[in-house]
């Protein structure tokens, strides 16, 4: 009697929904309470974003044109490393299923993809991602790819749901104020290259004393009545 042999399908590496896909991205999400999306991190002197929270505000997974890219992984990839298996499927995968289904890039996928690895990002985990136009929609797939111990996850597909696309590679801005007096607000950006102090409405204060992004991270409290700053990711 021969050994009964399990037969891969496609809807077995499909997601119930955008948080499970997101989920599977971030292996290793940091620690925050349930309404925190950012946080400061004194330990490495910087701040990180929930990766789950801040793509759920700007993607749903689609699990229609997902499945369509895991069925052709499984129909099209048989050379090292995915063979067919859409559990191994990396950026070379997406980016041959993606000019197979449209030719409507952005740019070049290097110019209008993600890497959180090529700039200041502030997200906990390396990702990798890259911008596709379908039947006049914009999607991203999404994938986590970083050597070392972090897991690999392949690249899921997601319909872009806010106004730009350009709002998924805001990861490198920041909020920072002062849960108790309302004209304390830092807008950070680049990384914490560029901290800048504003009002409420978004303008810059000309007269502001000049505050580095080291110091606030080490040192995150209010210079007028020195409570606590919270810290929010860019809110579009």
């Amino acid at each position: 009697m021969s050994a009964q042999t399990l037969e891969m399908v496609a809807s077995d590496f499909l997601y119930d929904s955008t948080e499970a896909a997101l989920n599977k991205l971030f292996t290793n999400p940091p620690a925050m309470e349930p309404h925190v999306d950012a946080r400061f991190n004194k330990g490495s002197d910087t701040i990180v974003l929930d990766g789950v929270k801040f793509y759920a505000k700007r993607v749903d997974y689609h699990r229609e044109l997902d499945q369509k890219f895991v069925q052709w992984v499984m129909d099209n990839r048989q050379e090292y490393p995915v063979y067919g298996d859409p559990s191994s499927a990396d950026g070379e995968s997406l980016e041959l299923w993606a000019q197979s289904l449209t030719d409507k890039y952005f740019g070049s996928p290097y110019i209008s993809g993600i890497d959180t690895d090529g700039y200041e990002s502030f997200m906990p985990n390396g990702v990798k991602g890259q911008f596709f136009r379908y039947e006049d929609e914009t999607y991203v797939a999404l994938w986590h790819q970083e050597n070392g111990y972090r897991a690999f996850s392949r690249p899921t597909v997601f319909h872009v749901s806010c106004h730009e696309p350009a709002y998924l590679l805001d990861d490198d801005k920041a909020t920072a104020y002062c849960t108790e007096c309302e004209d304390v607000v830092f807008d950070i950006e680049s990384g914490g290259q560029h901290v800048k102090r504003i009002d409420r409405s978004g303008e810059e204060i000309d007269d502001a004393e000049e505050v580095s992004f080291d110091d606030l991270v080490a040192n995150p409290v209010c210079p007028n009545c020195c409570a606590g700053l919270r810290v929010d990711a860019w809110q579009f």
